[in-house]
């Protein structure tokens, strides 16, 4: 132990090296690439959400997507780069707090974006109508959840503050055996499974309705012309592609960080990109999928 210490104060001593540039570089450009596409992504839908009802749930969502590419990409490149962690000690706690806070209600939004595609699957009419402000409403309870949330757990004894560490390429938590012990591990088990199960049940009964109606609608549409409407439901429907295999991805993420992805600064760093890629792959998905927002 004393010698890990050892080595990371010469670490902070030392010029960066090829391993610190690449570690560090790799994570502030695949940022500083992902996070203007998905800016861009979330205008160009925010522009239409009055016609497709679908987008202003991926809007909201992909606002924490882009503090999510701030928070694990960008940050983390920065202070690799710098040596530095740069916020003080004292703050590491309310840091911890505007982390979570982001990273909840990116997960509450798979719920929400999933129940989303059932309703415009089951309930066409009902949701073609639906209104921006009760559409963003919904959106608003993913973030006031979180908030509630982290005001909840954050100042309980058992919680454990995680902080970046420039030295080990990504966060490390202050007492480890804490957080596996205490009660910390299990809630964010808990609470990641739920944010899995919920979402690919809306799914299940979405695709099984697409899979139902697909035999009638076809029928419909040679006995009359395609209107306006029918063409709004095809959009939202197929909007429920990318979302699909965004919740995969994430699924993906959060088995490999529970399974583990090995030990040293690596494996820090290997969470950072998993944490990272969650929110990059949502504007590609979207612009293979969407033919508005191309």
């Amino acid at each position: 132990m004393e010698n890990a210490t050892v080595l990371i104060k010469d670490w902070y001593n030392e010029p960066l090296s090829l391993e610190d540039i690449l570690a560090g570089g790799l994570l502030l450009i695949f940022g500083l690439i992902f996070m203007p596409l998905c800016i861009i992504v979330s205008y160009v839908m925010y522009k239409n959400d009055k016609d497709i009802i679908g987008f202003r749930f991926l809007f909201s969502a992909s606002i924490a997507d882009i503090l999510l590419l701030f928070n694990y990409s960008i940050w983390p490149g920065i202070i690799i780069l710098c040596k530095n962690e740069i916020i003080p000690i004292e703050a590491r706690p309310w840091i911890q707090m505007y982390l979570d806070f982001a990273w909840f209600s990116m997960c509450y939004h798979y719920m929400v974006i999933a129940w989303s595609r059932f309703a415009a699957i089951k309930f066409p009419n009902y949701f073609r109508i639906q209104s921006r402000k009760w559409s963003y409403s919904l959106c608003g309870g993913c973030y006031i959840v979180a908030f509630i949330q982290v005001l909840l757990t954050h100042f309980q004894p058992w919680y454990v503050t995680f902080y970046y560490d420039p030295a080990n390429y990504g966060m490390l938590s202050e007492d480890f055996y804490k957080y596996l012990t205490q009660g910390q591990s299990f809630f964010f088990f808990t609470f990641h499974l739920l944010m899995m199960i919920i979402p690919i049940g809306f799914y299940s009964f979405a695709i099984a309705l697409l899979f139902k109606h697909r035999n009638s609608s076809a029928i419909l549409q040679q006995q009359q012309k395609p209107n306006s409407s029918t063409s709004h439901a095809n959009v939202e429907a197929r909007l429920i592609i990318p979302c699909i295999f965004n919740s995969v991805v994430f699924i993906i993420g959060q088995v490999v960080i529970t399974i583990g992805t090995g030990e040293g600064k690596w494996a820090t760093w290997m969470v950072m990109l998993l944490f990272s890629c969650n929110s990059a792959v949502n504007p590609v998905l979207l612009l293979l999928f969407s033919a508005i927002i191309r």
